[in-house]
């Protein structure tokens, strides 16, 4: 047999393998049956490095699971996709008014690595968008309609808060612009960033006719594919072992939360973790990965693998990090290897109080990501629900569909390293403080160690918060207020300031003593509990900690928090108003807090622990807060699924009313742009999956109707050449 080589190419992996055939009567079917490569179970660094077991997964995932996938993403981008053609089509039919019939938009072009964003919001432009021909001032569609509403409704008061925002912000930023009564826009005065020019003119981004296109082809797709529904998979005794009570609401029925163990989803599908994860409801998956691995993320370990695949700027051994000070959130300068330290060992202010400090930016995200990449290749192939939470391969992470060159699709990994302790402080306490992010993140503590305060230590503390409500108690009485309280108060007060100490004499102290004020004792009651696992045989053995404490609110609660939260603001210290205080993350709810919200207001949220190996996702749109109570090291990943597509939308618009100099803009996800590529993508893979011929049969052996559907949607999209606006 004539020497020949047969390049495998691993399926979707990409990956080359190269087989000569000299001595080798295999056919390459045969090869590539047999090929570790092709197979997903080669260990190579190469392959390993290469997403290929990942590949291999989603490619083996059934064709019909897979469609169901790709018709649920499409459902969920069709409004969203719709919406933005609907707003399109307004702004062609009116540019045809003002300039005739015939119009060609001009097309703006961008580098890949570039986003253009309006010049009064901040926002990033999705596509259509109107210009300044004479200063290129660019305003986006949404500013667009509040500036004309804000013009026809100057005498009118606006119907919704979200409507008064914009409306204020359009009128206080430029109290003189104002909108033509012909419905075209002037460009602002040099004062408000323009140039003054007689109109702003239609521009473009993308193809023409691009949007109204996909809006066709997937309203085809989402009609035409019908697929068994198994989102509500049938309850059974074993699923209603995996719920755990989590909160206490009063007159509801979403008080606990589903607990799959990773195997259990392995096992069973996503059926019902999708069941729960639409209804927005926090989900915790247990033992993801065995304790063997746990010295693998020892933070030491981690860097030492970072120094050994990043460049060489970062193999200073005396490395100066940013750290995040919870006593004042301040930033500092630290070398690593002392925080190293004192992740391990503890590290403590002057006047004894405990020093709690998060790294900062450290590791950056490509650093994580190269570490996992290089060091940890095995890992991410191994987590669960890898449809949702892949950045690259998820058919159910609408955001994974974005280019890869896109400056919004640095969702992670993120290595997330902070110190804890398991005592609550009052104040300094190592927390994330209450705020919601527009995508999904999913949080996995692969690290744990426990720093214990000392008995002078402790005493000393529990002396200064004796101190503090000591002061407090003669303050109010001095005012003639009767009521005594130890909470609330501005955390401007000494206690627990890096330059306090005990500036108490003995008398004082007896005094506290003898009057027997109700003190937040850390050493009384506050020590977090103990879970205990049991093995197979039913023996308890070890006791084990859990690193995180987390409250999770539900998505509606949000409207009475914030309330809460306005209402109560000072009490945090904070003396100037807050209209977001959500999105401002500079708020933490201690136990006393959370009590008198419930009482106020009957809002509770779920509280639970996170233990080592646990994954906590948390949906778009939840406000939440945790506090580290070890030293611990999380693995964080954001996503969007579609079942949150929504409230992305939703908190898009919110976002883009805030003060263009709110933290919370630049970080804004571009949710318009997501939903364009992602149909895009689910389409051109529907069509794929239906066309091939080894696929179609087992497509056709699930139901029969399915591919003429699509073949028959297929050739009406392949006949259409052209479809315009109107």
């Amino acid at each position: 047999m004539a020497g020949r080589l047969v390049i495998s190419a691993g399926g979707m992996t990409g990956t080359r393998v190269t087989w000569c055939l000299r001595y080798s009567d295999f056919s390459l079917d045969e090869i590539q049956r047999i090929c570790p490569a092709c197979r997903g179970i080669c260990n190579c660094k190469t392959c390993l490095r290469s997403d290929n077991s990942i590949k291999v997964r989603i490619r083996e995932i059934p064709v019909l699971d897979k469609l169901q996938y790709l018709h649920v993403l499409l459902s969920s981008v069709l409004p969203v996709v719709k919406q933005i053609h609907c707003e399109q089509c307004f702004e062609v039919e009116l540019e045809k008014k003002l300039r005739g019939a015939e119009i060609d938009l001009p097309r703006i072009k961008l580098n890949t690595d570039e986003q253009m964003c309006c010049n009064f919001c901040r926002i990033p432009i999705t596509d259509y968008h109107r210009r300044c021909p004479n200063c290129s001032y660019d305003l986006c569609l949404n500013c667009c309609r509040d500036l004309r509403e804000a013009t026809a409704d100057r005498n009118k008061e606006p119907l919704t808060e979200l409507a008064k925002t914009s409306h204020r912000n359009i009128l206080s930023k430029c109290p003189h612009w104002r909108s033509n009564d012909n419905g075209s826009i002037p460009c602002p005065p040099k004062e408000y960033g323009g140039c003054g020019y007689s109109s702003l003119n239609l521009s473009r981004i993308f193809k023409m006719n691009w949007v109204a296109k996909l809006v066709k082809n997937v309203e085809e797709m989402v009609s035409g594919c019908r697929i068994s529904n198994a989102d509500d998979p049938p309850e059974t005794g074993l699923n209603a072992l995996r719920l755990c009570q989590y909160s206490h609401r009063e007159a509801s029925d979403d008080n606990y939360l589903y607990c799959p163990a990773s195997d259990d989803i392995k096992t069973d599908g996503i059926g019902n973790f999708r069941k729960h994860w639409k209804t927005g409801e926090p989900i915790i998956v247990k033992q993801v990965f065995d304790g063997s691995s746990i010295s693998s993320w020892d933070p030491m370990v981690i860097w030492r693998g970072i120094l050994e695949t990043t460049d060489e700027k970062m193999k200073d051994e005396n490395r100066m990090v940013k750290a995040i000070d919870c006593l004042d959130g301040s930033e500092i300068d630290i070398e690593l290897a002392q925080f190293m330290k004192g992740y391990f060992e503890g590290l403590i202010h002057e006047n004894g109080w405990p020093q709690l400090l998060k790294l900062k930016d450290w590791p950056s995200p490509s650093a994580s990501e190269e570490f996992l990449l290089y060091q940890r290749p095995e890992f991410i192939s191994k987590l669960p629900l890898l449809q949702y939470i892949h950045s690259k391969w998820g058919l159910l992470n609408v955001a994974a569909k974005l280019p890869h060159y896109s400056l919004q699709n640095d969702v992670g990994p993120k290595i997330y390293i902070s110190y804890g302790i398991s005592d609550e402080l009052g104040r300094g306490d190592s927390v994330t403080n209450l705020h919601f992010n527009m995508r999904d993140m999913v949080y996995l503590l692969v690290h744990t160690n426990k720093v214990k305060l000392k008995d002078w230590q402790r005493t000393k503390i529990e002396m200064m918060q004796k101190a503090k409500v000591y002061k407090e108690s003669e303050a109010k009485e001095s005012c003639g207020d009767p009521q005594i309280s130890s909470r609330g108060s501005s955390p401007d007060s000494s206690l627990g300031t890096k330059s306090s100490g005990l500036d108490m004499d003995s008398n004082q102290n007896k005094s506290i003593m003898d009057q027997g004020f109700e003190i937040y004792s850390i050493a009384e009651g506050n020590m977090v509990n103990c879970k205990l696992p049991v093995t197979q045989n039913g023996d308890v053995t070890e006791k084990t900690h859990p690193g995180v404490l987390w409250d999770v609110f539900r998505r509606q609660d949000v409207p009475i928090l914030t309330k809460y939260l306005k209402i109560h603001w000072k009490e945090f210290g904070k003396s100037d108003d807050v209209a977001w205080p959500l999105y401002d993350g500079a708020i933490f709810l201690d136990k006393h807090h959370k009590r008198k919200l419930k009482e106020e207001f009957g809002v509770e949220p779920w509280s639970f622990e996170q233990n080592l190996g646990e994954a906590i996702f948390v949906p778009a749109g939840c406000p939440f807060q945790a506090r580290n109570v070890q030293s611990n090291v999380q693995l964080g990943l954001d996503f969007l699924s579609p079942e949150s597509l929504g409230d992305a939308v939703r908190l898009a618009e919110e976002i883009r009313c805030l003060p263009n100099e709110h933290e919370a803009k630049p970080q804004v996800l571009e949710v318009g742009k997501i939903s364009l590529y992602a149909a895009s993508s689910a389409i051109k893979e529907v069509q794929k999956l239906v066309l091939d011929q080894k696929l179609g049969a087992e497509i056709g052996y699930g139901d029969p109707n399915l591919t003429a559907m699509v073949s028959e949607n297929y050739e009406k999209m392949v006949k259409r050449r052209q479809i315009t606006c109107a």
